[in-house]
């Protein structure tokens, strides 16, 4: 009579296969941690530079006015001298911050679903929602006139 089973061979083959899959699904993982961390790393980059370009962009004219998801500031021409209103306003069609300033168009943050901005005192805070659902929070300081 011929008992039905496994040979230890075959086991031991069966065990080699199941730890070169686990193996596999763990670097899969690890990979993927070192995918969101470089991810991350980026948004944290392009907030930087927005914040720059923010300060950068108010810095060259005069605060004028704030709306719920837009600032506006004026600019002088320098050829005609006169002042014409900029504002840094949120597209919610193409879902990112942009400048417009005359006809121009430049966006400056992507991935973006909220604006919004809130005078206090001396300052300006802003609060940008992503599409991830992370927030982040800005303070700029109006300058005195």
């Amino acid at each position: 009579m011929k008992n039905k089973g496994f040979t230890l061979i075959e086991c031991a083959i069966a065990l080699m296969v199941l730890g070169l899959f686990l193996t596999g699904i763990l670097g899969v993982f690890q990979q993927s941690k070192q995918v969101q961390q470089m991810v991350y790393g980026r948004n944290l980059q392009e907030w930087h530079v927005f914040l720059i370009q923010f300060e950068s962009k108010l810095a060259e004219g005069r605060f004028s006015r704030l709306a719920k998801d837009k600032i506006y500031y004026d600019k002088i021409n320098s050829t005609t001298k006169r002042a014409y209103e900029c504002r840094i306003e949120l597209n919610a069609n193409r879902n990112e911050i942009a400048i417009r300033e005359k006809n121009g168009y430049e966006p400056i943050l992507t991935e973006v679903k909220q604006l919004q901005f809130r005078k206090n005192n001396r300052y300006i805070l802003f609060t940008v929602t992503f599409l991830n659902g992370e927030i982040k929070n800005g303070k700029w300081t109006i300058e005195k006139i």
